[in-house]
């Protein structure tokens, strides 16, 4: 195979090759014409955003609220555009693609005190939604996709029916390739009209929003004749999340480890017919890893999470106190950090870590959130 190459315009090539192709009887040349974007011409994208806001301070100020909506409309995306592999090019990027977002932010506080107790409490809540329009192609990162009409980074993948039980439920059913067996997974196809075999390009889809919804957080404080407490919790409502192989997947690198998360809950031919209905994880397996382990609705769950982020109890001497030892202000403080975490992640696995360690990508150069309880004293002379 070879190639010729022309500029047709500042930002387009056209790769001209040609394949020679023979068989027994014949020596066939076939030219395939490829335009090719070029990136010569990289500008900056362009965001154009409306909004509304309202800030109300209400009963001499011990009642707030701030809330927020906006609609941005993001225009000349940089993305790395789709090309098949065949013409021998990295995807070239292009100012091509187009995304709306909408969201908003919502802030609420109180502030009052009774007597010699004060307190406040303060709370918001946040959420917004990037689809994409017109991208002049594919952009894929990992198991995720941009493509016209999908959320930002949305999965991407295959659809399943549970796992396979028996041979003749195979048999009746398109798969992948013809190892597949008993306890594994099965596929749907994205036509069910369609009898072919599973296939990468034709069957995989969308299967949902990637990125956080409904993300929260508040606030507690108050004090009391000297002693105080603060708590601070945070969380997200919703967002998919999809199970990283280190997770799930057993018998990798040659080694004979099975991960814990599903240590009793797989497929086996030791276990009753029973069992194996009610199994989580397909059968143990090395030679189909490649296939159990693709990327589907099988694997994603509900990342939601609630953190007890920090409880703060302090106690402040009084003054009449410390002045004597000559010390402007002297406070005992115990805090408690990361203490409390409610969410669906494997033990061990952190959410607020979510974003880059699981699926998709295989960074591992994290450090999990630890536990601490601290204490201290305050002096100031």
């Amino acid at each position: 195979m070879a190639c010729w190459v022309m500029t047709v315009s500042e930002n387009t090539l056209i790769c001209l090759y040609w394949l020679i192709v023979t068989n027994y009887f014949m020596k066939v040349i076939m030219l395939l014409p490829i335009l090719l974007p070029h990136s010569g011409n990289i500008s900056w994208e362009t965001t154009k955003t409306f909004g509304l806001g309202l800030d109300v301070a209400l009963l001499d100020g011990r009642l707030r609220l701030t809330a927020d909506y906006y609609y941005k409309i993001t225009k000349d995306m940089i993305l790395d555009v789709d090309i098949p592999d065949y013409v021998g090019y990295d995807n070239p990027q292009q100012n091509t693609g187009k995304m709306k977002t909408t969201g908003f932010e919502i802030e609420m506080s109180w502030n009052d005190h009774i007597n010699d107790f004060h307190y406040g409490i303060s709370a918001n809540l946040s959420d917004y939604r990037s689809k994409m329009g017109y991208l002049g192609g594919n952009q894929f990162l990992g198991d995720r996709i941009k493509r016209m009409g999908s959320y930002f980074n949305e999965w991407y993948g295959y659809r399943t029916d549970g796992i396979f039980q028996t041979s003749e439920e195979i048999a009746n059913t398109p798969v992948m390739n013809n190892n597949v067996k008993p306890g594994d997974i099965k596929y749907l196809k994205a036509d069910p009209t369609d009898n072919s075999p599973i296939s990468p390009d034709r069957d995989r889809v969308l299967l949902g929003n990637s990125q956080p919804r409904f993300l929260y957080g508040a606030t507690l404080n108050a004090d009391y004749k000297g002693f105080d407490l603060n708590i601070s919790m945070q969380g997200i409502g919703k967002q998919l999340q999809c199970k990283k192989t280190e997770m799930v997947q057993p018998l990798r690198n040659n080694f004979g480890a099975i991960p814990r998360l599903i240590d009793g809950k797989y497929w086996s031919n030791y276990n009753t017919p029973e069992q194996n209905a009610e199994a989580k994880y397909p059968r143990l397996t090395s030679t189909q890893s490649g296939h159990n382990y693709a990327m589907s609705d099988f694997w994603l769950f509900n990342g939601a999470y609630f953190r007890l982020k920090n409880i703060t109890v302090g106690y402040t001497v009084p003054k009449h106190l410390t002045e004597k030892l000559s010390i402007k202000s002297l406070r005992i403080y115990l805090s408690a950090n990361d203490i409390l975490c409610f969410s669906k992640y494997p033990k061990g696995w952190d959410p607020e870590n979510s974003s880059d360690v699981i699926g998709g990508t295989d960074n591992k150069d994290f450090y999990p959130i630890t536990r601490s309880i601290l204490g201290g004293i305050n002096i100031k002379f």
